[in-house]
């Protein structure tokens, strides 16, 4: 085997774990940012006439969320078993970024009223969904695609 084809074959390795574990980063990543902005998200998304009420709806909504990560572990976990772990992991970046989109372009609801909040607890929902199994699915695709000892 030459040089040449073990640098291209780890590089190509390199670039599949930097994907896999960029991919589950972000989703933590969007989920600290819509905690760290959740007054701001309250005041846009979840106007009440108070503070408190606007903020701990957006903080319910954030953690409906979490509530659907058992679900999706067992749906997505299923569709991955029968399916393989690069289509599952396909399919629940796929779900993450439609969720984040939800959240992230949904005008508010001053523009759209009830159905703003909504869309947000949608996108959430979808979230969480995805993020149920992706923590599980990425840690065992990469000790799959791991070469021996490097597990």
């Amino acid at each position: 085997m030459s040089t040449s084809h073990i640098v291209t074959a780890n590089e190509s390795k390199a670039k599949t774990v930097f994907r896999v574990v960029s991919g589950n980063f972000l989703e933590m990543y969007d989920f600290m940012v819509y905690g760290y902005y959740a007054s701001a998200i309250a005041k846009t998304y979840f106007p009440s006439g108070n503070d408190f009420a606007s903020l701990m709806l957006a903080l319910s909504v954030f953690g409906a969320g979490f509530l659907m990560r058992p679900v999706g572990a067992i749906v997505l976990g299923a569709y991955i078993d029968h399916h393989g772990r690069r289509r599952g992991l396909i399919l629940t970046l796929t779900l993450m970024a439609i969720g984040t989109a939800c959240v992230a372009l949904v005008p508010g609801y001053a523009t759209i009223g009830a159905l703003a909040p909504v869309i947000v607890l949608g996108g959430l929902l979808l979230q969480g969904f995805s993020a149920g199994v992706e923590l599980g699915g990425v840690s065992v695709y990469l000790s799959e695609i791991a070469t021996k000892g490097n597990k």
